[in-house]
């Protein structure tokens, strides 16, 4: 028995001690509130809709789902974050095409590209 359970036990039995000096009316309407708890609390957990999350019921439900959803967040931010590096070497690339004194269709000459590759003195 755990620390809750003892400490449970002990208000119970300080509670029934405490009955005794009651009359007989107070104790039927202390019963009636004790049973209609002990009803809504059946009812609340085991409704389809609940009005709050029970995170002792829905946590191990919730954990693999939010689990998956920051492994898939993770990945889409990595996506995007190499698309806009890519997208800005690409840009970086056109700068220095258009900038530069060549034309652009000396780049797509297979002549061209096999002096550079041999004869070019840099």
């Amino acid at each position: 028995m755990n620390d809750e359970q003892r400490f449970g036990r002990r208000i119970e039995h300080l509670l029934s001690e405490s009955t005794a000096d009651l009359d007989g009316a107070v104790l039927a309407r202390l019963r009636e509130a004790r049973v209609a708890a002990v009803k809504a609390r059946k009812r609340s957990r085991f409704d389809l809709l609940p009005h709050r999350l029970d995170w002792h019921l829905l946590g191990p439900l919730l954990r693999p789902a939010l689990g998956a959803a920051l492994v898939l967040a993770v990945f889409a931010a990595g996506g995007y974050l190499n698309g806009e590096h890519t997208m800005a070497r690409r840009g970086e690339v056109e700068m220095a095409l258009l900038a530069d004194d060549l034309p652009i269709d000396a780049y797509l000459d297979q002549g061209f590209r096999a002096w550079l590759e041999h004869d070019s003195p840099s």
